[in-house]
């Protein structure tokens, strides 16, 4: 059990509340109400509910194989639920066609594991792949607009290059590039920093602080990385010196909260300092 958890902006919904979600002026962006997921065995994901409001940064924790990956691609509908409902910007999608999922998914950003970029593609056409599908974009403006996302990651002169000549965190960054692109309302980081080096991984976390605190979008982040997660709590991006730095002793960043899944099941939802005091005894494994 939690160990006394205090609200968060949007609580975990129950069964009438999902249902009001829907028509309440003040929405979270995202609302997972009662999910479960299974694929033709035991349940993936069960009873799962939580929110994420506007402008939260919320770190999805737990080891391998307990369905932190699932979940993400639940929310984007890349994975159905088999019972309860997904709310994506006030709209249930969880029987929505595939033809009205595409202006949702439109609005947000996706990092998939290990950046998932086309090895055929220019770093140009990897960043700019989803303007390029609207025709009514003119060329000079994806090529505006990618070099300004590329900028954003500190990769402005990879704009001409392959995939393969890249290191994998330069791979990573352009992930993250080709995810800001349109200027998302949510973003979705599966594992952004799994299989890269200490510096390399903190390079990454530094452009999810920096995306946080210049752009405040909401976001969904999943980790195995404790050290990932703490200093995205502990950290804020600073303009002027053009780069992350602690926060005062004491002080964790404003609406950066944790959720941690066992085995399918959410058994944590709250705060860092709520997290650090919890008694259940997976989460001090854990943390330990």
């Amino acid at each position: 059990m939690m160990s006394d958890p205090l609200p968060p902006a949007f609580p975990a919904p129950g069964a009438e509340q999902c249902a009001q979600l829907e028509t309440e002026a003040a929405k979270p962006v995202v609302a997972v109400c009662h999910v479960t997921v299974s694929f033709d065995g035991p349940p993936v994901l069960e009873d799962i509910s939580f929110t994420v409001a506007p402008g939260e940064t919320r770190i999805l924790l737990g080891p391998a194989g307990v369905g932190k990956s699932v979940l993400l691609k639940a929310i984007n509908r890349l994975v159905r639920a088999e019972r309860g409902k997904v709310l994506l910007f006030g709209e249930d999608i969880t029987s929505m066609p595939e033809e009205g999922l595409f202006p949702l998914r439109a609005r947000t950003g996706m990092v998939f594991q290990e950046g998932a970029l086309f090895d055929s593609l220019t770093v140009r056409d990897n960043v700019g792949y989803q303007l390029l599908q609207d025709a009514g974009i003119p060329e000079e403006e994806i090529d505006r607009r990618v070099r300004e996302a590329l900028s954003f990651v500190g990769l402005a002169e990879t704009f001409s290059m392959f995939p393969s000549s890249l290191s994998g965190g330069m791979r990573r960054r352009v992930a993250i590039a080709r995810a800001l692109i349109a200027q998302p309302e949510l973003l979705l980081y599966d594992s952004p920093t799994g299989g890269l080096d200490p510096v390399t991984s903190t390079t990454i976390i530094e452009l999810i602080v920096k995306e946080r605190d210049v752009h405040a979008t909401p976001s969904l982040l999943v980790t195995h990385r404790l050290q990932d997660a703490f200093t995205l709590c502990t950290h804020r991006f600073d303009l002027d010196q053009g780069a992350m730095v602690p926060l005062p002793k004491g002080q964790v960043a404003p609406k950066t909260t944790f959720l941690m899944l066992e085995e399918g099941r959410l058994i944590f939802d709250g705060s860092i300092h709520e997290l650090l005091r919890s008694k259940n005894a997976f989460v001090r494994e854990f943390l330990e």
